[in-house]
């Protein structure tokens, strides 16, 4: 029976050393992914902060996704000559292993570009069509910051791990071999001898140890080993030792409020982190849209009752902000085409000496001016969108991008179909003016079928302006909703005017038909010379119209820019963001982290006061399992400390009560700036619903100019009477056409303006409900009703949101039997696939 002990002893002793060389690294890997996103989803299942794919695995698209396995990354390239120093350091030389797992060449994802018409459209030029879903997606699958929220809320379910492993029932495990000889003439005589296993209770083969909520802990240990001795009769020893340890306080440091305090701390600070990362989600979508990301990080670690909230000042940037840039510029083209335009018709006018050279080089001069100040916009639009690309999309700036205009449209107040039309008169024009003066019949017919075909033309564009007037009809009763009586006054009055300038444009243009009729109808050869100078005249006739035509069209489409209108009371909405806003749940809880800290630091100023016990059982007649009970001890005990000396643990309860005053008075004053920030929103929301209807009649008084001004243009005058046009008409037409130009930039400013400060209210009051790929969906704000269900402000997903699914055991063991890769040309990426089931694993061939 001994032998088959000692057998069965030698068998653990193998066993352990094989043990000895641990798992694989994979398999810790996916063992902590395991037991991180098991702790996140146990909290993730409220929809007001809900999320979907909150893995840290990189979606395989991004240009940051790592290729090769994690867990035997190759060599990245690195500076020469610090490179030495890992060859040889010291005169020593290096670890030969360094490249085991080769080099890599490039740190990106080689193939990240092949996925980018997966996020977004790509045109026939191979540039990326941008909007704000298609931003946001490459954002997400780019974007390093957004990769390090969900890496903090990572390592902060980790510490959770780390804190319930405390509580586990822990097993330890190790067994000692070692020799000892000493010589004939040494201190005790001569001795050879060979010990295995671990002979004593301090450090024994195997111990398991439990802690437990009420702060007590229980260790037991089994202590053995084996003793050969080689030194006279060849003597052999064999014992074992069975013992325990009991502990538990019954004043310091006794009690679940200290014992859990750091468990209960790493717990609240994931649900906070979660709730955090689905405040950021908010942010994350307006810094991708307005440029203004307004909240805070994920935090790993206690969090603050210092939160942040709407500053009172908000400009316009991300995308909506190089919308403006562009439009901007396009005001500018049209302007300078305009301006072009006005300058060959001063040039005609210098020419039959109705203007003096002065106004003409004046304007000419102006027009270089204008040139320059279009460059310098396109580089500075050029710049901001190379910087939106690396610092919100997480691309490189060589990545060509289009941008989706379709929300700015509405702003082009001349049509490009009209813009078209007056290229085609332009040109009519100058096929006239070059016409001989008695040209032929056969050219005058064919120039009168052209210019029946444009008056076709400019008759669907008149279609186009009565059906943008029914459309501001539509419109007029939800643009005077909340306006003051002044400005509704004044709503209705430019409509009225608009619908009577109209009716005298569709006059004009009959005129302007049967003028043309009536020319065709009397030529013939003897007429020839007098119906070309009607034509001539009868084109400037058209254009002029045309052009009245088109500036009333922009009065019209002016009329159509609208935004939606805000109802809330300041009081009902700081309720409602304090009942939503989920950076204000984590303040609050923030606030009782500090005021539990008090009952933790009182706890230390307490004596010592502990019961301990503790016992052991040992074996008998040189037999590793003939525990025997004469063998056996057992010691009960209680340990006293008075508490004589406890200055630093009062000077930190003395800090602990100044920390949480600190924080109180923090959460009120985060209150206060939540209050003040709101108040202000609401107030600039009022001013810039207001300030929008302002600039619209600024506009409308800028084109009204610019009509007046190119009105002096259309009746030259006969050579001989020169200066019979003002010496100011060049100063005029600058400053009209000028004033138009900044006119529609402010007023683009203004509406956007009004619609990121529409975006910023949802997100400081907590009501920006987003979808699984982080879109926003707009709900209606809600009213000044203070009885009414807030939850119904966020909506309930149909389904829990999904989160990288558990690791079974059985591919973790999978993942442990795999032999580790020696050979850089075998390593291949080992990507686990999130999005079926079971786990899939791409594993060397």
């Amino acid at each position: 029976m001994c032998y088959l002990f000692r057998y069965m002893h030698w068998l653990c002793f193998v066993a352990t050393l094989l043990a000895a060389s641990g798992c694989s690294r994979a398999k810790y890997r996916l063992q902590a992914d395991r037991d991180a996103y098991c702790a996140i989803q146990e909290r993730n299942r409220d929809p007001r902060w809900a999320a979907q794919n909150i893995g840290i695995d990189m979606d395989p698209r991004s240009r940051y996704f790592e290729t090769y396995n994690p867990d035997f990354s190759p060599l990245p390239p690195d500076d020469p000559t610090s490179h030495q120093y890992m060859q040889c350091v010291d005169g020593k030389r290096g670890w030969k292993h360094w490249y085991d797992n080769g080099q890599r060449v490039e740190l990106e994802n080689p193939i990240w570009q092949d996925t980018l018409p997966e996020l977004a459209e790509i045109d026939e030029a191979g540039k990326l069509r941008l909007d704000i879903e298609s931003a946001l997606q490459l954002a997400y699958v780019h974007s390093p910051n957004h990769q390090l929220q969900l890496e903090t809320l990572y390592l902060t379910s980790l510490d959770v791990t780390a804190e319930r492993f405390r509580y586990d029932t822990q097993l330890f495990g190790g067994y000692d071999v070692f020799y000892d000889h000493r010589g004939e003439l040494s201190p005790g005589g001569e001795l050879n001898q060979l010990t295995v296993g671990r002979p004593n209770s301090g450090n024994p083969a195997l111990q398991l140890r439990r802690r437990f909520a009420t702060a007590g802990e229980l260790v037991v240990g089994f202590a053995n080993s084996f003793v050969f001795e080689f030194t006279g009769a060849d003597t052999n020893l064999a014992s074992s030792i069975l013992n325990f340890t009991l502990m538990q306080p019954l004043l310091r440091g006794a009690g679940r409020d200290v014992e859990l305090e750091d468990l209960t701390q790493a717990e609240r600070n994931l649900l906070a982190n979660l709730r955090g990362y689905g405040h950021y989600r908010q942010g994350f979508y307006t810094l991708v849209t307005i440029g203004d990301i307004g909240v805070n990080d994920v935090q790993r670690g206690r969090l603050s009752t210092n939160l942040r909230s709407f500053p009172g000042q908000g400009g316009v940037g991300g995308y909506l902000g190089l919308l403006q840039q562009l439009q901007q510029i396009r005001n500018a083209e049209a302007n300078l085409i305009l301006q072009s335009r006005t300058l060959a018709k001063l040039e005609a006018f210098l020419d039959k000496g109705i203007i003096g050279p002065v106004q003409v080089e004046q304007f000419r001069q102006n027009i270089q001016n204008d040139r320059d100040s279009l460059l310098r916009s396109r580089v500075s639009y050029e710049l901001a969108l190379d910087r939106y690309k690396i610092d919100t999309l997480g691309l490189p700036p060589h990545v060509e991008i289009e941008l989706d205009e379709s929300l700015i449209n509405q702003f082009q107040l001349i049509p490009q179909s009209a813009t078209e039309i007056q290229d085609s008169i332009f040109v009519l024009q100058r096929q006239l003016r070059r016409l001989p003066k008695l040209p032929s019949v056969n050219n005058l017919d064919l120039a009168i079928s052209d210019l029946f075909a444009l008056s076709e033309d400019m008759q669907r564009q008149l279609v186009s302006v009565r059906d943008d007037l029914q459309t501001m009809n539509e419109q007029m009763a939800s643009r005077a909703q909340g306006l003051p009586d002044n400005l509704v006054a004044g709503l209705e009055q430019q409509r009225d005017g608009l619908v009577t300038s109209n009716q005298q444009r569709v006059a004009q243009f009959d005129k302007v038909i049967s003028e043309l009729e009536a020319i065709q109808s009397n030529l013939s050869d003897a007429t020839v010379g007098d119906s070309r100078t009607a034509l001539v005249r009868w084109i400037d006739d058209a254009l002029a119209a045309f052009d009245q035509t088109v500036l009333l069209q922009a009065s019209v489409r002016l009329e159509l820019v609208d935004v939606p209108p805000v109802d809330l009371n300041s009081q009902d909405a700081y309720h409602v963001a304090l009942a939503n806003r989920l950076d204000f749940m984590n303040g609050r809880a923030a606030l009782v982290d500090t005021w539990r800290q008090i009952q933790v630091r009182a706890d230390a100023l307490q004596s010592f006061l502990n019961i301990t016990a503790s016992g052991d059982l040992r074996t008998a007649r040189d037999n590793p399992v003939s525990f025997r009970a004469p063998t056996s001890s057992l010691r009960v005990g209680v340990e006293f400390d008075a508490p004589f000396t406890r200055l630093l643990e009062r000077n930190a309860y003395r800090e602990s009560l100044i920390n949480y005053q600190r924080s109180r008075r923090g959460y009120i004053q985060s209150c206060d700036d939540l209050s003040l920030g709101i108040r202000q929103l609401l107030r600039q929301l009022d001013q810039l619903r207001a300030s929008l209807e302002i600039q619209r009649q600024s506009v409308a008084i800028a084109i009204t100019r610019v009509d007046l001004t190119q009105n002096q243009l259309n009746d030259p005058q006969p050579a001989g009477q020169f200066n019979r046009l003002s010496a100011t008409t060049a100063i005029n037409l600058l400053s009209a056409q000028e004033s138009l130009r900044t006119s529609q930039n402010s007023f683009l400013s203004a509406w956007l303006d009004y619609m990121a400060t529409r975006m910023r209210l949802y997100r400081e009051l907590g009501v920006m409900s987003l979808d699984s790929d982080g879109s926003w969906i707009e709900y209606p704000l809600p009213g000044s009703e203070l009885d009414r269900d807030l939850d119904q402000l966020a909506p309930v997903p149909e389904a829990l949101p999904a989160i990288p699914p558990n690791v079974s055991d059985e591919v973790i063991d999978l993942i442990d039997s795999v032999p580790i890769i020696e050979d850089s040309t075998q390593l291949e990426a080992a990507t686990v696939s999130w999005s079926q089931e079971p786990i899939l694993l791409r594993l060397p061939e």
